[in-house]
């Protein structure tokens, strides 16, 4: 079996099914470098033992000066291919410095995994770590990226087009037998019964653009609408503030962090998904809540500022996309699928299918392998 290193800053849940399917077909050894970053971004702190990860062979790294020292060793271990490479931190930049320019100097091919796109970023940061990027890019002998923007992306860096492979972001959410009923129990305790419910869900950050549904929630025309906004973080009493300036304390209901075995319940009592996000430093590199929303059939709306929206969103026909901080453009957007039942049904319809011809783990898997088999043979 091809021996893999594979070095990734963190192990969260939507990826525990794909590392445990590459198990079965490599022989991996998993380095998770920054767990802290689950704690970081979710709230989630990864433990030593990891739930769902059993029979897989990794290791949480311990960190010094917030440097995974411990990945000096393993660079110079047993591996036929190194899967790594990052420039999201400077412990992270350092450390892929050393462990990429080990491989290159022992000839073992590189697959570089990275969720950028061409997001505008003028800052001094981004300005100083281009040439780092662009080594990291000829240095790798493959690249596996989610989606058409950032395959777009690594090709404006130079890239070689053939050694880029699709490999889509997939989350694992299922349908549990009491999930429609607690749907339906929702909708009778939140009092949502008449109601046609707009869901948002994700970090409440400046990044997420939730002030501009706002302001198209206001806009809108359908009428008997509710704004569920399902999570929490530093904007939140601003947004609240926000909610009673413009009237809309009667349709918007904040319901904090909601645990990820309960979100499902709320998918599926949802009419419409929306992601609002703008261009804030970066892009929003994906958006899970895309895959997730699509897969309980809902319709969905996102801005031009997702990374996945390109790839996920069919225009028109399971949802829109609109051009970011555009609250008129995303205020008809709403209208449009809100008040036409059966186009919303039938784009809702158009949204599973998506996901289930498109992203599942095994989607993901079979880009993996090409990117495997490509560098093996081109090294």
């Amino acid at each position: 079996m091809t021996r893999i290193l594979f070095i990734h800053n963190t192990v969260m849940w939507y990826r525990i099914p794909f590392f445990r399917a590459l198990t079965d077909i490599y022989s991996v050894k998993y380095l998770f470098n920054h767990p802290d970053i689950s704690q970081t971004l979710y709230g989630v702190e990864t433990t030593p033992e990891i739930e769902g990860m059993d029979g897989v062979d990794y290791q949480i790294m311990s960190n010094h000066l917030g440097i995974a020292w411990g990945l000096i060793k393993k660079a110079w271990g047993d591996y036929d291919i190194l899967v790594g490479g990052s420039w999201d931190s400077i412990p992270e930049i350092v450390e892929s410095i050393y462990y990429l320019t080990v491989a290159w100097l022992r000839r073992k091919p590189i697959i570089l995994w990275r969720e950028d796109w061409a997001w505008e970023d003028t800052s001094l940061k981004s300005k100083l770590i281009k040439p780092l990027i662009k080594w990291m890019v000829r240095t790798s002998h493959s690249i596996v990226v989610p989606g058409s923007k950032h395959r777009e992306y690594f090709l404006q860096l130079g890239s070689d087009p053939e050694k880029i492979f699709l490999m889509p972001n997939v989350s694992n959410q299922t349908v549990q037998e009491v999930d429609p009923e607690k749907a339906a129990y929702l909708r009778g305790k939140m009092g949502l019964e008449n109601k046609k419910i707009v869901m948002y869900v994700g970090r409440l950050i400046n990044r997420k653009g939730v002030q501009y549904l706002l302001q198209a929630l206001e806009k809108i025309k359908t009428e008997d609408v509710m704004l569920l906004i399902l999570g929490d973080g530093e904007c939140e009493d601003e947004l609240k503030s926000m909610v009673k300036e413009l009237g809309l304390a009667d349709k918007v209901i904040f319901t904090g962090n909601i645990a990820q075995e309960e979100l499902v319940s709320y998918y599926i009592m949802s009419d419409l998904v929306v992601v609002p996000s703008i261009t804030y430093g970066i892009g929003d590199p994906w958006v899970l809540v895309l895959n997730e929303a699509m897969y309980f059939k809902n319709p969905v709306i996102a801005t031009d500022a997702v990374g996945a929206a390109s790839d996920m969103i069919d225009e028109g026909k399971n949802g829109f996309i609109v051009p970011e901080k555009d609250s008129p453009a995303l205020a008809r957007a709403m209208d449009k699928i809100l008040e036409d039942d059966g186009l919303r049904l039938k784009m809702g319809q158009k949204s599973c299918e998506i996901i289930n011809d498109q992203f599942r783990y095994t989607n993901m898997v079979e880009g993996f392998k090409k990117a495997v088999d490509y560098s093996l043979n081109n090294k």
